[in-house]
């Protein structure tokens, strides 16, 4: 069990494993889907719910151009474009929601370990009852819905309980998607609820894509960064997982207030030296070295 209070920020990174893309290639991902005729057919999609095609034409040609880190990023400069933006990510993200990912009696051997799996056997008591005096936060930038689904499920699974008896368990994990999500799992409260796996129908994509926050639309004041603060500042430990350490996320999760209050670790796939000593003379967010990726964080340099 996780006995210490313990946060987890999760980015795009920690997700990737189990289907879901970064941030740049879903920038790829939808540009090069508007372009050609695929088997997404997004554009085709997008002109089924209302979206005219000079404006979707439009829209490719300002998100090329712009060559941003991700489609968020330019729908927060861009407010014009959120609604097609916004659907566009959903119908990209939509077709990621498989239990495969994760479930799968056929792990091909050279596929790397899950950090699922390795937080949930972390997590893990004797009974419910045990299991909810667990100390864990997770604050998520993603949209995805991933690690809620995996973790309801297994937990289901592994005690043998009814799904009531493992909502209340899993609720005492407060899972905070600050940027919004792709909807509510069905045991899940809030808006219409939606099972995990693929739709392409398009009132619930449309629900799915209203269910996105771009930060254009919300203010840092927002009730759910004071609470992602309120975790950070009583954790004793604070992991950021797969994370892009962008400053505007940083800044806005007012990290520069924790410093020399908690320990905070951060992985560093993906960075060259010199960014991520620099991320961590700014910010105090500790690394272990180059290309640390989740598991090795947890498993040979900072127990969970």
């Amino acid at each position: 069990m996780i006995m210490n209070p313990t946060v987890l920020v999760l980015g795009a990174g920690a997700s990737m494993l189990y289907g879901y893309p970064s941030g740049r290639e879903l920038f790829f991902r939808i540009l090069n889907n508007l372009n050609i005729a695929t088997d997404m057919d997004i554009q085709g999609r997008l002109t089924g719910l209302g979206i005219k095609t000079d404006q979707i034409k439009n829209f490719r040609t300002e998100l090329a151009y712009a060559d941003p880190p991700s489609v968020d990023a330019f729908l927060e400069l861009r407010p014009e474009f959120l609604e097609i933006g916004k659907l566009a990510m959903a119908l990209c993200l939509l077709p990621c929601e498989r239990e495969s990912h994760f479930f799968n009696f056929n792990w091909p051997e050279d596929k790397p370990a899950s950090w699922y799996r390795y937080l949930m056997d972390k997590l893990v008591a004797l009974n419910l009852d045990e299991f909810k005096h667990n100390k864990l936060s997770i604050i998520t930038f993603n949209y995805d819905r991933s690690l809620e689904h995996y973790l309801f499920t297994s937990l289901m699974h592994r005690y043998g309980k009814a799904d009531r008896e493992c909502v209340g368990a899993l609720s005492r994990i407060p899972i905070l998607h600050v940027h919004g999500s792709l909807g509510p799992l069905p045991w899940q409260e809030g808006g219409a609820p939606r099972p995990y796996k693929f739709t392409d129908n398009p009132q619930e994509v449309r629900a799915a894509a209203e269910q996105i926050i771009v930060m254009s639309e919300k203010q840092e004041d927002a009730p759910i960064f004071f609470r992602a603060f309120e975790l950070m500042q009583s954790a004793e430990k604070i992991f950021f997982l797969g994370f892009g350490y962008h400053d505007t996320n940083l800044r806005r999760m007012k990290i520069g207030l924790l410093a020399g209050k908690t320990n905070k670790f951060g992985t560093s796939l993906g960075l060259g030296r010199a960014e991520w000593r620099s991320i961590s003379d700014t910010w105090h967010i500790s690394f272990k070295g180059d290309d640390i990726d989740i598991l090795s964080l947890f498993r040979n340099h900072v127990p969970l």
